[in-house]
């Protein structure tokens, strides 16, 4: 009988044409809105990258189930290896007693994978490259942990930026504000998301940021090309 697997690609091929359209339907919105001027402009763009960071956060969890499914030989190891040491080493069981193999199963079924990494079924979170890198050295085998530890700190920079301007503008907390200043301002951001402005960017800055003028293209869609470009990465 043949096992039905998830398509780690196909994730990637949502996400793109889903980020696309997004970035489509801005553009719309914002030139229809021109005539009411900056301020409703620049809530519109705040609106729109809040819906795309909902967005990467739902794909990356998504895509990290799928490939741990695609290819379940890392997974089921690491899962008989813990199995292993639960048996020995807290239940003090005799290794005599217990099977050469504990987990039963040659594969994991995708509510099998998700109960395993996202037990509160809240996406598995990656803020970092470095957790992606971890996630991947633990759970992902084969081209998809290939792909994902290729990734750079430079390269999931946006991903970062997202996620730190995410939280600016959901907490509001002086923390989330005074992070997102400081990444945005590295050399590490990539140039078309730097900020080098005098002042610091409050809540209200966002805005101005995501719409600025004072680069080639809106920081709103480069963020967008962006994203679709770093998980154009993770194809296999």
């Amino acid at each position: 009988m043949l096992v039905k697997k998830a398509d780690p690609d196909g994730v990637i091929d949502t996400f793109q044409a889903a980020t696309t359209a997004a970035l489509d339907d801005w553009r719309l919105i914002d030139d229809a809105l021109i005539p009411l001027g900056l301020h409703i402009r620049r809530r519109a763009a705040s609106d729109a990258f809040l819906a795309l960071a909902v967005s990467w956060e739902f794909f990356i969890s998504t895509w990290v189930v799928a490939a741990v499914n695609r290819d379940t030989s890392k997974a089921i190891a690491r899962l008989e290896g813990q199995m292993q040491d639960h048996a020995l080493n807290e239940l003090g069981l005799p290794a005599s007693t217990l099977s050469s193999s504990l987990v039963t199963t040659s594969h994991l079924n995708l509510s099998a994978v998700r109960s395993v990494l996202d037990r509160r079924d809240w996406n598995i979170v990656i803020r970092y490259q470095k957790e992606l890198d971890t996630v991947a050295g633990k759970w992902l085998a084969g081209p998809y942990e290939a792909r994902a530890k290729a990734i750079t700190a430079y390269q999931f920079a946006p991903a970062l930026v997202v996620r730190v301007i995410r939280n600016a503008l959901a907490h509001q907390s002086l923390g989330a504000i005074k992070e997102a200043n400081e990444v945005v301002r590295k050399n590490s951001t990539p140039p078309a998301l730097r900020y080098s402005g005098v002042r610091s960017l409050g809540v209200d800055g966002w805005g101005r940021y995501l719409l600025s003028s004072s680069v080639p293209t809106p920081r709103i869609a480069a963020l967008h090309d962006e994203l679709i470009a770093l998980s154009e990465r993770l194809r296999s």
